[in-house]
């Protein structure tokens, strides 16, 4: 094979490279999640798309309505050529629960890192702590959740929720 051909040939994978690449760069989290669970279940399958982060290491955490109509969330991992979904969490129930908060901590990443969540169902609750540490509190589309990721190996029979309102005072569940 003489220089000309070669230097053509790798300039030709080069090109797709680049374009592969680019490709995967627009793709949102959500719009990979939704084609990704395009035959799942119901309780897996995305409806409607409430609130999205980029987490650290190229991790992406995807907030949802599924198509029962629950909360769930997804955690997505950006590669080079494409995504890959490293986990779904279960469901919450939005309505029918007379509980002021409902919540769950999963694992995810081979259980190397952990997302505690669930859903506020109390106003007067404007703090969250799970573990002694601050959890985000999200308001969309009239739903609010919170959330908190960390890292390392925490069994979920250790994890300790903590609500409070405006003043600071404890709310009980």
């Amino acid at each position: 094979m003489n220089k000309g051909k070669l230097f053509l040939i790798c300039s030709f994978i080069c090109i797709l490279t680049i374009i592969s690449i680019n490709i995967n760069n627009s793709i949102l989290p959500y719009d990979f999640l939704a084609k990704e669970m395009k035959n799942a279940e119901a309780h897996n399958k995305p409806s409607e798309i409430l609130y999205h982060v980029d987490m650290d290491e190229g991790e992406y955490l995807v907030f949802y309505i599924n198509e029962k109509r629950n909360l769930t969330c997804a955690i997505i991992k950006k590669r080079i050529f494409s995504h890959s979904l490293l986990r779904i969490c279960s469901e919450l129930l939005i309505t029918g629960s007379e509980r002021p908060t409902n919540y769950m901590l999963s694992s995810y990443n081979k259980g190397r890192a952990w997302i505690d969540w669930g859903i506020i169902r109390d106003n007067t609750i404007t703090k969250v702590l799970v573990n002694g540490e601050n959890a985000t509190i999200v308001e969309a589309k009239g739903l609010r959740f919170f959330y908190i990721t960390h890292k390392g190996n925490t069994p979920s029979s250790e994890s300790v929720y903590q609500f409070f309102d405006t003043l600071g005072q404890p709310i009980f569940e």
